[in-house]
């Protein structure tokens, strides 16, 4: 209908005017970026894509998780896994078969090469059905507000399984990331044990370092990450203060101290994952050079420079891999917020989570015991995701000024987080033509909700 585009015109035009009018000359711009993708996106609200493969033969439907593609900057291993992580549990709440693709990451080869760097580190996971099926459904950008997680269960709460928090910070913001609870940490264990095991070198390092080291004794697990990005990362994103390594080493102390008095004789040894030099000095001048562990690793600025110039790529994510797994391994994990931390706290449901900035309710959520088992909990995920499709807003139906409210709100949405969203399309799509579903994407032909529920009746 000319009107609609008119006044559609006319609005955006209008909202450009306004945006120069306040003196955002950057921001005007990224609005006539930003506005190509509402159309679509607004269709569904689910950014996937539907391959055809004419000589595909094999039965059920390929779900390509390629979270990798929109890791233009810097995005560390510990995220890439949590996102991967959320990714798969959607292909499974779906009922589709997952396979997983990492083709460009700081932790990949080069890319174009037909390599499948997932395997640097972890097993493939059903190698090869995207070529074997008829039906490929590709996975897209999935931040918010793209889609809901699965895994998002808490009313009021928003993020993806990477940016669920330890802490609850539901009473002190507006807009609050979902926090941890047991059910999380069940189900994300589920699928860890199902379709993340380590690559046969990595277990190799792990169980040989732990039977050397950590298999006769207690073990405290402490991950700590004081590195000056990261605390800038997390007062500025998630408006967190860290604690201080003082408070990292009172934790330590009180848990020797009680372990001590109840398990006399039993020999207590302490795993530390750090990014800084001085924790790892300072730890083993507090508690002893035989009791502190640790493994030879790129720290500080050394580390950050690696990632940056992407050398040795393979060799930095199977030293975080290696820390996380070996966390895992521990009785205890003394952690702040961290995608390491929350990996070693889902590979290993049992062990017990001291979260150091946190309080009693805390420590509570976090090591309480799940409502429901792991295969309710998949049901219920399937439950939501259906619900979602089935919910999904009828685009082409609604009224203008519906359109116009909606597109309004998704604009606003990716183009007042410091462009974070809006970057993170652009990286997409610089990276798409390593897509399995690539022609689609680039015409922008996400799948519709009817496409949907087509799919997940079929």
């Amino acid at each position: 209908d000319m009107r609609v585009k008119r006044r559609q015109l006319s609005f955006i035009a209008g909202l450009v005017a306004f945006l120069f009018a306040a003196r955002y000359f950057k921001v005007a711009d990224l609005v006539l970026e930003a506005n190509q993708y509402t159309d679509e996106l607004l269709e569904t609200l689910e950014p996937v894509a539907i391959h055809q493969n004419p000589d595909g033969e094999g039965k059920g439907i390929a779900c390509v998780i390629e979270v990798s593609l929109k890791m233009c900057h810097g995005v560390g291993f510990g995220s890439l896994v949590l996102q991967t992580i959320d990714d798969i549990t959607t292909c499974l709440a779906l009922g589709f078969v997952p396979t997983v693709i990492w083709s460009e990451c700081n932790y990949c080869g080069p890319p174009g090469h037909g390599k499948n760097y997932w395997t640097w580190y972890f097993p493939a996971i059903n190698e090869g059905i995207e070529q074997r099926t008829k039906t490929v459904v590709c996975m897209g950008f999935s931040s918010e507000p793209f889609g809901r997680s699965v895994y998002l269960t808490q009313q009021g709460a928003t993020g993806k399984l990477v940016d669920f928090r330890f802490a609850n910070t539901e009473s002190k913001m507006s807009e609050y990331y979902q926090p941890i609870t047991a059910e999380t940490r069940a189900l994300a264990s589920y699928v860890i044990s199902g379709y993340l095991k380590p690559a046969a070198q990595i277990e190799h390092a792990v169980n040989k370092f732990y039977r050397s080291f950590l298999a006769d004794s207690v073990n405290i697990g402490v991950h700590l990450r004081l590195g000056k990005t990261h605390v800038e990362e997390m007062a500025a994103m998630f408006h967190q203060k860290m604690p201080e390594l003082q408070d990292f080493l009172q934790v330590v102390q009180r848990l020797l101290d009680d372990h001590s008095a109840r398990n006399a004789g039993k020999e207590i040894r302490i795993f530390l994952a750090s990014d800084t030099d001085e924790a790892l000095k300072t730890f083993k001048a507090e508690f002893g050079d035989k009791r502190v562990l640790n493994i030879n690793a790129f720290r500080e600025q050394d580390m950050e420079q690696r990632v940056s110039d992407r050398s040795d790529g393979r060799l930095l994510g199977e030293q975080v891999f290696t820390d996380i797994l070996l966390l895992a391994k521990c009785d205890y994990l003394v952690h702040d917020e961290s995608s390491v931390a929350a990996l070693a706290y889902y590979y290993n449901p049992n062990i017990k989570s001291h979260y150091v900035s946190g309080d009693d309710s805390d420590h509570r959520r976090l090591n309480a015991q799940p409502r429901f088992d792991s295969q309710e909990l998949l049901r219920q995920a399937t439950a939501r995701k259906y619900h979602g499709i089935r919910d999904l807003s009828d685009w082409d139906s609604s009224s203008f000024w519906k359109q116009l409210k909606m597109k309004y709100r998704l604009m606003k949405t990716i183009l007042m987080k410091d462009d974070e969203t809006l970057s993170e399309l652009r990286c997409f799509y610089s990276n798409v033509k390593w897509s399995m579903c690539r022609e689609e994407f680039t015409d922008l032909k996400f799948a519709s909700k009817y496409n949907l529920r087509d799919l997940i009746g079929s």
